[in-house]
């Protein structure tokens, strides 16, 4: 799907939802919540109010009173000074569930009962590590202390071991037992519900005193009146540490005061919780998969950005204003995921789209004349206008200033017509009208034409554009046999002197013609195009390493249809580029049969000029020996000097990427073209292919061999190879041996065969120079 239909669009954001949905509420995205979480924990630091002090059972404290457990007289000691030093209350997070020294423990009460009110932990835990059932065991303060308040301290760690939240109170036992930190900061404003402690507050800010120090008077008053003071280990050996978010592994004692100073400064923090996220899910949904975009790329790309620093932001500035905690992650996800699936689809229309459009001029070009015609429910008109002069005013203005002269001349016929104008051909536009009657139509060509009385106006200055016109109103529906039809009127137009003629018919051979490029497409499909092999010797090691893939059609009734039958047409219809690409996998399921028995075989595929002003059809090679398991240096493309002549500045950016992609490229028919050496120099290629025109008479023509001599002289020069084609003899071998050519092909070193003959005499000791001599 592209998503252009509405309903292809809602079904995206439904589906995108419902996935988002279901791996929110099955806490997949918990992991990344945490993460987002301890980031904006990170960023949103606070300081804690100092109200709440820890008293440390520190390494000093041990080290001075030695034995552990203590001797309850120095609690005893501990909340008497406090209690002297104005504490406005004191919790412990140590255990005391337990009786121990019967003078001890009463001095510690009576401690309490003088320091009123004193918070001692209760907890719950289950029976046994390794017990099956569910039995647990209550930890409360033993009956001596029954003065004390209780107090909450369990900790429940996630999955993963860190704690997250914070009960504020506790089912201990049949009754809600409010935690240490609620009774500390004297709300209940939560009842029973858990909260996750404001993790931003500064927890190495928090005031903190040794017990030792406080016992022995080293604390001066100040630092504990009015405070709530909360008493427990941070001693490494006593245990009781637990992994938080954004401070890793902490004391106990710090989490309780964390809580407390979280509620103390109302940021208890609780989630946005299941409902708001499912809605933010739906939200985001709605809007990047079902809404539509115009300008696509841009548009959606902004709506894509903002959303992204929506739930970016707005967390960040929620939680820093208030206590709460948007779950963004399962949002976070249904943006990417809308934005991968439409981004993907974009991706996909604009390569699909590169292809119908013309490169030069980005007008619609043939292939989607004929995708538009299929799609025609109501009778309409073929017309192609083509250019006259074509050639004159390209070589005038160059290829940039025809490609403005192009464009130009469409947007004055879209104009005239009120309809699409398409790129056909170098010289050709085409477009369709309504088939009302032929003298509305001959109205409309008229008015085009007389348009064009005026100049156009390029860059390279004024240009004056002169149109003809061929039309074709035949009832059919075959898409290439009516464009076809419309070019032959063209050039009926052109013989007759005209402005504009209609297709008439044509005789039965040139009707064949039209007809054959359909019947090519059918036979690459069932196999009837095949693809045979020339072998190349290379004269320096007398072995074949190398060949030119030639394409042989058998007709089911023509029988043998010769390549410079078909090829031409093809290169002239557009097909061409269909006919490449087949070829090109052919030849690289054969090299891949090639390196599968151990030959390691590169072969020359021939490209047209149409395959070369192709910018993508270097990224299809790679994708294609990527598919075969095949390297660059098995392939080589062979470009003749008019295809690149025709558009060189195109065609010498797609030599450079294919160049760079490692492939082998060669200049075929050298000599029979305009280029010179000095001109080569601006072509990547590795090599060049002197034309069998030159030497076939070698031995025997003076000139042609003083013509050979030197190029193979000035290629290496230029660090290129040279192959020779057409060798029928030996004493042609001979003599281009002794010229330093590189690489020899003609009917004398073999005939194009097909995969399994070539292979076989590949497999078998090939002769040496001096034999075939």
């Amino acid at each position: 799907m592209l998503f252009d239909r509405p309903v292809e669009r809602i079904a995206l954001a439904v589906a995108v939802a419902l996935l988002a949905g279901l791996l929110f509420l099955a806490g997949l995205f918990d992991p990344v919540e945490d993460r987002l979480g301890s980031a904006r924990a990170s960023l949103l630091q606070r300081a804690p109010t100092g109200d709440v002090v820890i008293v440390e059972i520190d390494a000093q404290s041990l080290a001075k009173l030695q034995t552990w457990p203590w001797s309850r007289s120095h609690h005893a000691a501990l909340v008497r000074k406090l209690e002297k030093a104005g504490a406005q209350s004191i919790a412990f997070d140590v255990d005391f569930s337990a009786s121990s020294d019967p003078a001890a423990d009463r001095d510690f009460a009576a401690a309490l009962t003088e320091a009123e009110p004193v918070i001692l932990p209760i907890f719950q835990q289950r029976a046994s590590d390794g017990a099956r059932s569910d039995t647990l065991i209550v930890s409360r303060p033993a009956a001596p202390f029954s003065a004390a308040w209780a107090g909450g301290v369990n900790i429940f760690p996630d999955n993963d071991g860190t704690v997250r939240q914070y009960a504020a109170a506790t089912f201990i036992d049949g009754r809600i037992q409010p935690s240490i930190a609620t009774l500390l900061a004297q709300t209940s404003a939560l009842g029973d519900r858990s909260f996750q402690p404001d993790w931003g507050i500064d927890a190495r800010s928090i005031p903190r005193l040794s017990f030792i120090d406080v016992v022995e008077g080293r604390v001066p008053d100040g630092a504990i009146a009015g405070k709530r003071i909360i008493v427990g280990a941070t001693a490494i050996e006593l245990g009781d540490r637990y992994p938080v978010p954004r401070y890793g592994i902490v004391p106990g004692v710090v989490i309780q005061a964390l809580a407390a100073e979280s509620l103390l400064q109302k940021r208890a923090i609780l989630h946005s919780g299941t409902l708001p996220s499912l809605a933010g899910i739906l939200l985001i949904a709605l809007l990047l998969g079902a809404l539509p975009y115009s300008r696509f790329a841009r548009n959606y790309a902004i709506a894509a950005v903002v959303c992204a620093a929506f739930l970016i932001a707005v967390p960040i500035y929620v939680q820093a204003r208030w206590p709460v905690s948007i779950d963004s992650a399962a949002m976070l996800f249904t943006l990417l995921a809308c934005v991968a699936v439409r981004g993907g689809a974009e991706v996909r229309k604009r390569i699909a789209l590169r292809g119908l459009h013309d490169v030069e001029t980005g007008l619609p070009n043939r292939q989607m004349l004929e995708e538009h015609l299929k799609g025609v429910s109501i009778r309409v008109v073929v017309a192609v206008a083509s250019i006259d002069r074509f050639e004159a005013i390209r070589d005038a203005i160059g290829i940039k200033g025809f490609a403005e002269v192009v464009n130009k001349a469409a947007a004055r016929l879209a104009r005239d017509t009120d309809t699409s104008v398409f790129r056909i051909a170098p010289d050709m536009l085409a477009f369709l009208l309504p088939m009302d009657n032929a003298t509305a139509i001959g109205s409309h060509i008229m008015e085009a034409s007389r348009s064009f009385r005026d100049p156009i106006e390029t860059l390279a200055g004024q240009v004056d554009v002169a149109l003809s016109f061929g039309l074709d109103r035949s009832p059919e529906n075959a898409a290439v046999l009516r464009i076809e039809r419309a070019i032959a009127a063209v050039g009926a137009a052109r013989s007759a002197g005209d402005i504009c003629h209609w297709f008439e018919g044509i005789n039965p051979s040139a009707r064949r013609e039209l007809s054959l490029m359909g019947e090519l497409r059918r036979g690459m499909a069932r196999g009837e195009v095949t693809m045979v092999y020339q072998p190349k010797l290379d004269l320096r090691t007398g072995r074949v390493a190398s060949a030119e893939a030639l394409m042989r059609w058998q007709h089911p009734t023509d029988g043998f249809i010769p390549p410079d039958r078909f090829i031409p047409l093809a290169e002239a219809t557009g097909v061409v580029r269909e006919l490449t690409e087949y070829a090109l996998r052919a030849v690289m399921a054969d090299c891949a049969r090639w390196k599968a028995m151990g030959v390691d075989m590169r072969v020359a595929v021939n490209l047209s000029a149409g395959d070369i002003s192709c910018t993508d059809f270097s990224g299809m090679i790679r994708r294609m020996l990527s598919e075969h398991g095949l390297e660059p240096h098995h392939i080589a493309l062979e470009i003749t000097e008019s295809a690149i002549i025709r558009s060189p500045e195109t065609a010498i950016a797609v030599l450079n990427r294919l160049r760079t992609s490692g492939l082998r490229l060669s200049i075929d028919d050298y000599g029979t073209g305009q280029s010179t050496l000095s001109y080569l120099k601006q072509l990547p290629v590795h090599e060049i292919k002197i034309d069998k025109s030159f030497v076939t008479a070698l031995c025997h023509d003076r000139s042609d061999a003083i013509m050979v001599r030197s190029t193979i002289e000035m290629a290496h020069h230029l660090g290129l190879e040279v192959v020779a084609e057409g060798i029928e003899d030996a004493e042609t071998t001979k003599l281009l041996a002794d010229m330093g050519c590189d690489y020899i092909q003609g009917y004398f070193i073999g005939k194009p065969l097909p995969f399994d003959l070539l292979t076989e005499n590949l497999l078998s000791a090939p002769p040496s120079i001096s034999e075939m001599a």
